[in-house]
């Protein structure tokens, strides 16, 4: 009984560790491609496009799954906003998928 309350607990722990891992990956890109968005966006250049082949290689770069059509870009005045979205799921072990959407908006 003591053995399997220990094998319990470790799949307990490896199952949570897994779970984690997965979510963690995509929710980081998220995170690290919006702070460089705004990075970018804080730039002083009169042409969108130059923007969208920032944020694309910067995606690219991070594995996300956007196209430069994806990325709108839109520069008036002082101000530029990019903004852009995309899914991806995640696998648990082929058991379980879960969809994940993610956006991102940012004016500066």
């Amino acid at each position: 009984m003591r053995n399997l309350k220990a094998l319990l607990c470790i799949l307990i722990l490896f199952v949570s560790v897994y779970t984690g891992y997965e979510f963690t990956l995509p929710y980081y890109r998220y995170f690290s491609l919006k702070a460089e968005t705004k990075a970018i966006a804080r730039l002083s250049y009169n042409n969108p496009e130059r923007y969208r082949t920032l944020v694309y290689e910067e995606a690219r770069s991070l594995d996300i799954p956007i196209k430069p059509s994806d990325i709108f870009v839109s520069v008036s005045d002082r101000r530029v906003r990019i903004a852009t979205a995309w899914s991806e799921v995640v696998d648990l072990a082929g058991y379980y998928r879960v969809p994940l959407d993610f956006e991102i908006d940012v004016e500066e």
